[in-house]
């Protein structure tokens, strides 16, 4: 009995949890996007002075990889700056080409932790009434409802078995 009430009480806080799924990762999109939007005018300007030299992007950082000295720095900053660019516009391509109903998936699968950090000091719990905030609710009330009704039941089992008296 004592066992069923708590997770039934799991299953609800399962459900609550799992509706903060869809919110949190928009609030992680719109956080990803204004880094991109950040970088984007930096990466631009360096493909616009090196292509006045003829180079290419991969061309310009392949001679950076050779280079000392002051230039070795100038270099290692703007390597920097566009190999997260790049990564995180494939992390944003990945996210935003995934299904609505699967996207807290995806972001689970390779989420950055930078980012996922930055969105936890602003992220507020709210009910998320939609499709895919109804489908994580009955998804997470569903794993802890479940799986601790099955633990329970084993306990139980265990505990009800043959009564021996003296």
């Amino acid at each position: 009995m004592i066992g069923r009430f708590i997770a039934i009480l799991m299953g609800v806080l399962g459900a609550a949890g799992g509706t903060q799924a869809p919110g949190f990762t928009l609030q992680y999109m719109q956080n990803l996007e204004g880094r991109l939007a950040e970088l984007r005018p930096i990466v631009r300007q360096f493909d616009e002075d090196v292509g006045q030299y003829g180079y290419t992007r991969k061309q310009a950082l392949l001679e950076c990889a050779t280079a000392d000295g002051l230039l070795e720095a100038l270099c290692n900053g703007y390597e920097t700056t566009i190999r997260r660019y790049e990564d995180l516009s494939a992390h944003m391509a990945v996210l935003a080409g995934a299904p609505d109903l699967k996207r807290p998936l995806v972001l689970a699968k390779e989420v950055k932790r930078d980012i996922a950090q930055s969105v936890m000091e602003q992220f507020e719990p709210t009910v998320t009434i939609s499709t895919s905030g109804a489908a994580y609710a009955g998804g997470g009330f569903a794993v802890l409802w479940g799986g601790l009704s099955f633990i329970f039941g084993i306990f139980g089992a265990l505990f009800r078995g043959e009564r021996r008296y003296a």
